[in-house]
C-alpha cells in the first residue's frame, strides 16, 4: 500500500472561477486523498482549507511538509496568486467522546464586535466550539449563525440561562437548539393571536367601544403576567361586555393590524408545506376572520354568547386555556401526522407556556419575562419574519419564493 502522509493546506487569495477545480485537477494527478475540505468567501477573498493525503515518494526522508507538496499545486498558486500554507495535520489526541452540534442565531439591528466577543466566550466558557459561522442576511451584520460543536457533557439548560443573560447585556437575540434535521423539516406553525399575531389584545379594544377600557386592560395585563386563572379572569372580563351590540365588533376588526412580518412568515412557510394555525384565548369572530385573511388550515377561540343580536357577557363551550392551547397543537399533530419535534409554537403570554413547551420549538415573542426565561427561544425583535432565520432561512432564499 502506498504510503501517505497527511497535510492541511490552508489557500487564501482573490475569489476566481475555476480555482477549486484547478486544486483538484492537480491533487488528482498526484493521486491525493482529499479527506475534507472547507471553503468561505467575504468577497473579493477567499479562503480554502484542506485536508489531504500525499504520496511518500520512495526514500524520502525529510519531514518538511512542504516538500510532499506536487510542484504544479506550488506553481497554479502562483499563476493564481493564491498564498498557499502546508503544515502537518495534527489529529485530536486521546479518545474522542460523540460530538454534539447546536445552531447558535443571533439577531439585531447591528451585531457589534463586542458583542460577538460576549456571545463567543461565553460559548467557549461551557466547552462549547465554534465550527462555522454563516450571515443569513445579505445587505447588513443582522442575522449570524454559529454552528457549535460541544461534547455530550454539555450542560445545554446552564449554557441558554448564561446566552439569555448575555442577550439582555447586550441588545442580541441569542437562540440556541440542537442542529438536527428536525430544525430544518418543521411542519407545523401554531401561533398565538393576541399581541403576536396582531398588535392588540382584542378584548381591550372591545372594551373601549364601552369606555370600560382601563377595567379590563388591568385585568388582562394580570392575566398575561400569571398572576390571575385565565377562565376566571376572561369570564370576568366577558361579563363586563354585557350588552354591547354585536354588530359593533366588526368595528374592531377592521382596524386590527397584523404585526410586522407576519404575511411574509406565514406565506414563506405555506410555500415550505407547513400546516399554519392559529389559537387564541380570544375569540372566534376574530380568528375566523383572520384565518380567511391569511389563508390558515385552523383556526381557535372562545366564542361569545350572543341573544337578540347582543352579546350575554358570557361565552359559550369550553374555554381555550393554557391547557386548551396545547390541546389544539397536539391534535393538529396527531391529525396531520406530523411529529412534535416537527412543530414550531410562537406566543407571548403565560397562557401559551403549555403549548410553547408541548412544541418541538417554542418561541417566546416579545414576551413577558416568565415567558421568556420558560420558552427554548426568546425573541425580542419587531417583526415576525425574523422567525425565518431560526430554521436556517436566509435572506437571498427569501426573495426566490416571490
Amino acid at each position: 500500500m502506498e504510503e501517505k502522509v497527511e497535510l492541511l493546506l490552508t489557500i487564501t487569495g482573490e475569489d476566481q472561477p475555476g480555482i477549486t477545480a484547478d486544486i483538484c485537477y492537480e491533487l488528482s494527478k498526484a493521486n491525493a486523498d482529499l479527506l475534507d475540505i472547507q471553503q468561505v468567501t467575504i468577497s473579493p477573498l477567499l479562503v480554502m482549507a484542506l485536508h489531504v493525503g500525499l504520496p511518500v515518494p520512495p526514500g524520502e526522508k525529510t519531514t518538511e511538509p512542504a516538500a510532499f507538496v506536487p510542484g504544479e499545486l506550488l506553481r497554479l498558486a502562483l499563476r493564481r496568486n493564491l498564498q498557499l500554507r502546508v503544515q502537518p495535520f495534527m489529529p485530536s489526541s486521546g479518545p474522542k467522546s460523540p460530538d454534539l452540534y447546536y445552531a447558535v442565531t443571533c439577531l439585531a439591528p447591528s451585531i457589534r464586535p463586542a458583542a460577538l466577543n460576549r456571545i463567543s466566550s461565553t460559548l467557549a466558557h461551557y466547552g462549547a466550539n465554534i465550527d462555522r459561522i454563516t450571515r443569513l442576511t445579505e445587505d447588513s451584520l443582522k442575522c449570524l449563525e454559529l454552528t457549535v460543536r460541544a461534547s455530550c457533557e454539555l450542560d445545554r439548560n446552564a449554557l441558554k440561562r448564561a446566552l439569555f443573560a448575555v442577550s439582555n447585556e447586550v441588545g442580541v437575540d441569542i437562540a440556541i437548539q440542537p442542529e438536527s434535521l428536525y430544525r430544518r423539516s418543521k411542519r407545523l406553525i401554531l401561533m398565538d393571536v393576541d399581541s403576536t399575531l396582531i398588535q392588540h389584545e382584542v378584548i381591550d379594544e372591545i372594551a373601549r367601544l364601552v369606555g370600560i377600557e382601563g377595567e379590563v386592560a388591568r385585568i388582562t395585563a394580570q392575566t398575561m403576567a400569571g398572576q390571575l386563572d385565565f377562565k376566571t379572569a376572561l369570564r370576568h372580563r366577558v361579563a363586563l361586555l354585557k350588552g354591547l351590540k354585536a354588530s359593533r365588533l366588526q368595528e374592531v376588526a377592521d382596524r386590527l393590524e397584523l404585526t410586522p412580518g407576519a404575511e411574509t412568515l406565514l406565506g414563506v412557510l405555506k410555500k415550505l408545506g407547513y400546516k399554519t394555525a392559529i389559537v387564541s384565548g380570544g375569540f372566534t369572530f376574530f380568528t375566523d376572520r383572520l384565518k380567511e385573511r391569511l389563508g390558515l388550515d385552523y383556526a381557535f377561540a372562545n366564542t361569545l354568547e350572543i341573544e337578540d343580536g347582543k352579546l350575554t357577557g358570557q361565552v359559550v363551550g369550553p374555554i381555550v386555556d393554557a391547557a386548551g392551547k396545547r390541546e389544539c397543537l397536539l391534535d393538529i399533530a396527531e391529525r396531520e401526522n406530523i411529529e412534535l419535534a416537527q412543530t414550531l409554537a410562537v406566543g407571548d403570554g403565560a397562557n401559551d407556556l403549555l403549548m410553547l413547551e408541548a412544541a418541538g420549538l417554542g418561541v417566546a415573542f416579545n414576551a413577558k419575562p416568565v415567558v421568556r426565561e420558560a420558552a427554548d427561544l426568546s425573541i425580542s425583535q419587531p417583526n415576525l419574519d425574523v422567525l425565518l432565520y431560526l430554521i436556517g432561512i436566509r435572506e437571498r432564499e427569501l426573495a426566490e419564493l416571490f
